[in-house]
């Protein structure tokens, strides 16, 4: 069985060895050949090849093109597929404003391939960041019912705050399947006796929907110790304002892989995800695969893995309360600390995959039950 994967993710096209990558390596072991149709990158490299059977074709077109590009590649690859008698089948990431689904539903058109529908997270959903998250969560819903109708399966990665969405938009609940997308490699993310340099640690991409303003609130508030580990558009407004209010922060900027985001985890006391939209995040699951209890926003997967007393609300006082209370309670930090050393244990790298492997001969041969 061959898998095409459409998908927004550039990281692999970037020579980036991070989430997706990781995920790759796995899954490659479980089919005959992947091919990844993603958008263009800065540096075009086009048809590039990793681990042997992992093919990726980023875009040559400019990204609001990118339904033709995931037509006309797709087509040709899967018609050299069926040249091969090979089955395809095809995993397609869906987000607003690009809609792949839309090259998905001609490619099916066109070739017959079923497809599983993949929404990792609705922007804007439950809190939106700005103007342009809320009319992309607006458009997204009320288009997402008729994106759904020719895949085989809709894939969901948390049980409560997306697939209620979705249900409410008018896709069928039986049609969904969650299946997480955290595989968390259990190898690297591990506990450590690393003497504890800071107290906080936010980690993500820096940008607006991960709420960095108010992870710099609640340092502020607090006159904890924190790190910000990552890079994005908000990057050089973070260093200023951390400067300006005389925050005790480190920045890391991009760190290139797994060990780099492990070896930060294991010297911060506590991880605060502070996102106001998310389908996971996948760095909750790390942080306590490492042993370091997590204080995080009601978003994605979160009120599926963490307790209620690690889980508040956008207000900065509230979450600066919270973890005071948890650094300052030996009994209370080491109870989450094991809860979160157990509840991981569902996420290990290689089950992880092998479910998403088995879901995805089940869209093949239409059995989706």
């Amino acid at each position: 069985m061959n898998v095409l994967m459409i998908t927004g993710d550039r990281s692999l096209a970037e020579g980036k060895r991070g989430a997706f990558y990781n995920t790759l390596e796995e899954l490659r072991r479980h089919v005959e050949r992947i091919d990844v149709i993603c958008p263009g990158v800065s540096v075009r490299r086009y048809d590039m090849s990793v681990f042997g059977n992992v093919f990726v074709h980023p875009s040559p077109l400019p990204l609001v093109l990118q339904w033709f590009w995931i037509f006309f590649k797709g087509r040709a690859l899967i018609r050299q597929s069926q040249a091969a008698g090979q089955q395809t089948v095809m995993t397609v990431h869906e987000y607003s404003p690009t809609f792949f689904g839309v090259g998905a539903r001609w490619l099916r058109r066109a070739t017959g391939v079923s497809y599983m529908l993949e929404v990792m997270h609705i922007t804007g959903l439950p809190q939106a960041g700005n103007l342009w998250e809320l009319v992309n969560r607006w458009l997204f819903l009320r288009v997402i019912a008729w994106e759904a109708k020719p895949a085989t399966a809709v894939r969901v990665i948390n049980q409560h705050e997306t697939p209620d969405a979705l249900v409410a938009a008018g896709v069928s609940r039986e049609r969904l399947r969650y299946i997480p997308a955290f595989y968390i490699d259990q190898t690297a993310f591990k506990p450590r006796d690393d003497t504890k340099q800071y107290d906080i640690a936010f980690v993500g991409r820096l940008a607006r929907n991960k709420g960095l303003s108010l992870f710099l609130d609640v340092l502020e508030r607090t006159g904890l110790v924190g790190v910000i580990v990552g890079d994005g558009p908000l990057a050089r407004w973070a260093r200023r304002s951390a400067r300006k209010r005389g925050l005790k922060v480190h920045t890391t900027g991009f760190v290139a892989d797994s060990a780099a985001v492990a070896d930060v985890l294991n010297r911060s006391r506590l991880l605060v995800m502070t996102s106001q939209s998310e389908g996971g995040p996948r760095v909750v699951l790390e942080a306590m695969a490492c042993g370091v209890p997590v204080v995080a926003t009601p978003v994605g997967i979160v009120p599926d893995v963490l307790p209620p007393e690690a889980i508040e609300g956008w207000d900065a006082e509230a979450l600066a309360d919270k973890i005071r209370n948890i650094l300052k309670d030996p009994v209370l930090y080491a109870r989450l600390r094991e809860g979160g050393l157990a509840t991981v244990q569902q996420f290990e790298r290689s089950r992880g995959i092998e479910r998403y492997a088995d879901a995805i001969r089940e869209v093949a041969s239409g059995d989706t039950r």
